[in-house]
């Protein structure tokens, strides 16, 4: 009988904690998902009804730009990373580029969010890079550092993927003072990062040189994907010339694309994000200062 008890109890043990395993999955699957503006953005009204497209690695006619919200599973860092996907401006890699390395921030004590911002490229799309998608990010920033008190938040990063850096270029490295006069309090704080990181990005919205200082960066591309690899030698050029820090991995292969390197067979690849982890802990943005 006492074997059997044992055996009952063991039971139930394990079916108690594969319960609370799966309840904690299903918890972090239930995202908070955040409209950048609650009724639409402004002036492209004829779009606000028309639904989201997704398949396993694509999100097309996004017409309500979001932020979907990953809050840290442990002590918060007081970092905040927005995470902004590639995809060409075509597709939106949303899963591999967008949830997966918020999921991985989110983890470090960092409060992530998502974006999915407007794709210029898509067919027949009414939206422009510069002017729309662009925007997106800047009000991603504006949202993040306008509650940063209710989150906990004490600087705010940009973390972006292939086209995702072009809007990263073109937020960070112009004027993104806030309207002091707006009469929505998102718009009156400034849209620019306190840090960023630029994996493997495209070239759109890196100016000639800069006006003023930008932030500490991370750039990380592999050598045999020479569009990037050439945008960070730029980028690595104009930092110099500002006397800003900023660190740079160039990897000799891996193509683009990689994500965070769980499907590659290069170790430089499939670990590069220790590489970012370690930048993230020198530079102080993994604790409390």
């Amino acid at each position: 009988m006492a074997v059997q008890a044992m055996r009952y109890f063991v039971s139930f043990l394990i079916l108690f904690f594969a319960f609370s395993d799966f309840a904690a999955a299903q918890d972090r699957a239930q995202q908070t998902v955040i409209p950048l503006w609650q009724d639409g953005p402004p002036g492209f009204e004829a779009y606000w009804d028309v639904p989201e497209r997704a398949e396993d690695w694509w999100v097309r006619d996004i017409h309500q730009p979001s932020l979907t919200l990953f809050p840290p599973d442990e002590n918060s860092s007081n970092t905040a990373i927005i995470v902004v996907p590639g995809g060409g401006h075509k597709d939106l890699v949303f899963n591999a580029e967008g949830v997966e390395p918020a999921k991985y921030l989110q983890n470090l004590g960092i409060t992530a969010f998502a974006l999915k911002y407007r794709l210029s490229r898509q067919d027949a799309s009414p939206y422009d890079i510069e002017t729309d998608a662009a925007e997106d990010l800047r009000r991603a920033v504006r949202y993040v550092r306008a509650r940063s008190e209710d989150y906990g938040i004490e600087r705010i990063g940009i973390m972006a993927f292939s086209a995702g850096g072009e809007l990263a270029n073109l937020v960070t490295y112009y004027p993104t003072d806030g309207n002091s006069e707006s009469t929505d309090p998102i718009e009156r704080v400034s849209a620019k990062p306190d840090f960023m990181i630029q994996i493997y990005p495209g070239p759109i919205g890196l100016p000639d040189h800069f006006a003023a200082p930008p932030p500490p960066a991370f750039f990380l591309a592999a050598f045999d994907d020479k569009g990037p690899e050439l945008t960070i030698s730029r980028h690595l050029d104009m930092y110099r010339q500002a006397g800003v820090p900023a660190e740079v991995h160039v990897f000799a292969q891996g193509g683009h694309a990689f994500n965070l390197g769980d499907r590659s067979n290069l170790k430089t690849i499939s670990n590069w994000r220790n590489r970012l982890t370690d930048w993230m802990n020198d530079s102080g943005y993994l604790g409390q200062e």
